[in-house]
């Protein structure tokens, strides 16, 4: 594939990411941004074409990201810091530790 995607599939992954690299490369200066954006696309494809890639959500990275940070917090005795601090229950915030407890152990 060479170029742009036809405009007909703006809802397309590729043209999304497409629209998003071509603002990325205007916001950095790049003199020609859609050739930046194209090419990126073209790489893409050689590299993952016909792949099935799952992109979460920024909710379930977030969520990753804070019960990455309770776990690395916590200190055996701070369960109730933790949970007003991230606006959790302590019940909340156990069963994130009880996890990642029993993850690092299998």
């Amino acid at each position: 594939m060479t170029g742009s995607l036809p405009p007909s599939y703006p809802n397309e992954p590729l043209a999304i990411i497409e629209e998003e690299a071509r603002a990325v490369a205007q916001c950095f200066g790049v003199a020609l941004p859609e050739a930046a954006a194209s090419s990126l696309i073209e790489r893409i494809l050689l590299r993952l074409g016909g792949a099935h890639i799952y992109l979460p959500k920024r909710t379930a990275r977030d969520r990753y990201r804070i019960h990455r940070d309770i776990v690395a917090r916590f200190n055996g005795r701070n369960i109730y810091e933790l949970a007003s601090e991230f606006d959790l229950t302590p019940r909340h915030v156990r069963r994130i530790i009880t996890a990642a407890n029993e993850k690092s152990v299998s």
